[in-house]
């Protein structure tokens, strides 16, 4: 009986624990991939967005940085734009803040909890349990990542359909020529760093697991 009931304890602690690492990382995956305003640069020159706006490829770069200021901090009110916005353009970057604005919060609150987690594990030698479910995990992501690829065009659509409940996010490019400078490519390749970065979570777990196992032989 007691044998049962610690089992079923150790699991779902274990699961608590993969849930907070789980949101941790995610969190700060989003937080990561926002703020890598190089990424953006790459598609500006690769593909001259500028010229699709009317801008220099760096004038288009600052008011990309404006805008990830203004969508990161929450003390920026107002977008600092060269561009026309119509309201409803500026409507959806309001809830898009909102977002970002709420993932920092998971991310400061998810980021402490799971240092603690990994502290507790670390100084338990208990990192080897989260081998197998990090395992799962990434089996599971690696088939979303290939599902991703091959249906970004519908996924996108789904993900704005689930996040927003107006359709503001559907821009003109007549109001709101940043739409033009802002492509799909661009757009898939944030979704794939943000898997990037829990791949190389998940595989940083597994490797740690793998030589606490190592040294405990």
């Amino acid at each position: 009986m007691n044998g049962k009931y610690l089992m079923k304890k150790n699991n779902l602690i274990l699961l608590r624990d993969m849930i907070v690492i789980g949101i941790a990382v995610i969190s700060l995956s989003i937080f990561i991939t926002v703020n890598f305003t190089g990424l953006y640069h790459f598609f500006v020159v690769r593909d001259h967005l500028g010229r699709l706006v009317g801008l220099s490829n760096h004038e288009l770069m600052i008011n990309y940085r404006h805008l990830i200021s203004y969508l990161q901090c929450g003390w920026i009110h107002h977008w600092q734009t060269s561009l026309p916005s119509s309201s409803k353009g500026l409507i959806h970057f309001a809830n898009v803040k909102q977002l970002i604005e709420f993932n920092n919060v998971v991310l400061i609150i998810f980021g402490i909890l799971a240092e603690i987690v990994i502290r507790n594990r670390v100084r338990e030698h208990q990192m080897w349990q989260l081998i197998l479910p990090v395992k799962m995990g990434l089996t599971l992501l690696g088939t979303f990542v290939f599902i991703l690829v091959i249906a970004f065009d519908r996924i996108f659509i789904l993900f704005h359909e689930a996040l927003f409940r107006n359709r503001d996010w559907i821009f003109n490019p007549q109001t709101d020529p940043i739409i033009k400078a802002l492509p799909e490519s661009f757009f898939e390749a944030c979704f794939l760093l943000v898997f990037l970065i829990w791949i190389l979570a998940g595989l940083g777990l597994i490797w740690y697991g793998k030589h606490e196992l190592k040294k405990a032989r």
